[in-house]
């Protein structure tokens, strides 16, 4: 079985003729490991010596740039992956209809072989695995309503063990996003805490901003959710925290300015909906 990825451009500005043999030149670099043959200008095929997996890299007519790989091979995308944002583009996933996250840490499980036990114990469960944290038990799945959620690692830890115990299926995981899209959307921002998956606020200032000092003040930067590009776009700035929304960051650093003659500090918080 062959699966296609397609590597769509960030913006217009992005050359994909470029980026056709960008990647080519950084598949190069494993010298002993992989061998790419040009057929043309538009296609290529890559070659990882000493194993019978192969992969394609063609330019279409439309424009667009798909990478075709066997169900088995695990390296390729991740590979690529490696390279999206400083070309300018992101990979998409024909099987699961979205964008691999921009952290290349957190691996697309479409061709990788989850571990059996592990495995077992996800279906019994009804949770398909979707990523992936390398070289941890952090998954990233999806339940029976499509919704993706986050497994708890230390209870998978102790099933791997303890196979014979059931758990309530609220136990073993817990929601962090409606559906596939919406969880790239808030990942890629940040927005999904590994330690406190249930909260919507992410605080990295240590500002209480509901109990703020008189010197310090908010400024509300507002994002819309866009499904279609599976992430958020800056709407507008405002001085309210809105009473609902998806998601909520507080910044790290804080500036100064002036307001009505008293030295004000300035918090940027993001809102997220």
């Amino acid at each position: 079985m062959q699966i296609n990825y397609y590597l769509k451009p960030i913006n217009d500005s992005v050359n994909l003729n470029n980026t056709f043999s960008k990647i080519i030149e950084y598949l190069l670099t494993f010298i002993g490991d992989i061998e790419v043959k040009k057929e043309n200008n538009n296609s290529a095929i890559i070659y990882y010596l000493e194993t019978p997996t192969v992969a394609f890299l063609k330019l279409e007519k439309t424009g667009q740039l798909t990478v075709t790989i066997s169900q088995n091979d695990n390296v390729t995308m991740n590979l690529i992956n490696n390279q999206a944002q400083s070309l300018g583009f992101r990979v998409y996933n024909s099987q699961f209809n979205c964008y691999l996250p921009n952290d290349v840490n957190l691996y697309d499980l479409t061709t990788t072989k989850v571990d059996q036990t592990i495995k077992k114990i996800l279906d019994l469960y009804h949770l398909t695995p979707l990523f992936q944290y390398s070289g941890t038990l952090i998954f990233f799945c999806l339940n029976k309503k499509k919704e993706v959620v986050l497994v708890n690692r230390h209870l998978l830890e102790y099933l791997i063990s303890n196979s014979s115990i059931k758990l309530y299926k609220s136990e073993l995981s817990v929601k962090v996003a409606n559906d596939i899209s919406q969880f790239i959307a808030l990942f890629d921002r940040g927005l999904i805490s590994l330690t406190n998956p249930n909260s919507k606020i992410i605080n990295l200032s240590g500002f209480d901003i509901f109990k703020l000092p008189k010197d310090t003040k908010l400024n509300i930067i507002n994002f819309l959710y866009d499904e279609k590009k599976q992430s958020f776009v800056q709407h507008d700035t405002t001085e309210i925290i809105p009473k609902k929304y998806l998601a909520l960051k507080i910044g790290q650093d804080y500036t100064y300015t002036m307001i009505n003659k008293k030295l004000t500090k300035i918090l940027n918080v993001s809102v997220f909906n």
